[in-house]
């Protein structure tokens, strides 16, 4: 059935892809009972607690990580500023609204133009609104952003982090500097 030599080497492929795969199995075996233990989000919240700074340090650090979430992640800027003729955003005038890049006056429908101004928080909105909102995907008003806004599903300290850099940014010109992520 097969020509002459072809079973031995097929034979020997399976050996050596057997041997292969006990060996990567006793490695695992070996590997996996020296993992750290997976933990729940409130045993996580617990031993951070235990081992926390004080309450300027943590808001610091939050006002921080949300501001690199606004910046260099959800990217808020792309819409929520303004732009110079040149499609440059206006860092004097950043996150106080802006025209949805790539929507002309030719777009109608569903989709949403003009990006309001979230420094400071949208107006009318309380913390928790925008905590909320970032939890959840749904404003206060209980509707999905129109497009192209996405809906987000943020964990609550993502969410509280930008919500406290937003709501800093309330009567300042925060321009970050121009070296790094808009």
């Amino acid at each position: 059935m097969f020509p002459k030599g072809s079973g031995r080497k097929s034979l020997l492929a399976m050996a050596i892809a057997l041997l292969c795969w006990s060996v990567c199995l006793a490695q695992d075996e070996e590997f996996l009972p020296h993992l750290p233990e997976e933990t729940t989000e409130s045993e996580s919240a617990e031993r951070g607690h235990q081992v926390e700074k004080g309450p300027a340090d943590r808001t610091g650090e939050r006002i921080q990580h949300g501001k690199y979430l606004v910046e260099a992640v959800a990217l808020c800027s792309e819409c929520h500023t303004p732009r110079n003729e040149r499609g440059e955003l206006l860092r004097e005038k950043w996150l106080q609204g802006g025209i949805v890049p790539g929507l002309g006056p030719e777009c109608t429908g569903s989709l949403v133009r003009e990006a309001p101004p979230i420094a400071g928080l949208p107006e009318g909105w309380s913390q928790a609104d925008m905590v909320q909102f970032l939890e959840t995907g749904m404003t206060p008003a209980g509707k999905y952003p129109r497009l192209p806004m996405p809906p987000y599903r943020m964990s609550h300290a993502d969410a509280l982090a930008i919500t406290l850099y937003l709501e800093g940014l309330k009567g300042k010109q925060p321009a970050p500097s121009s070296g790094g992520p808009p």
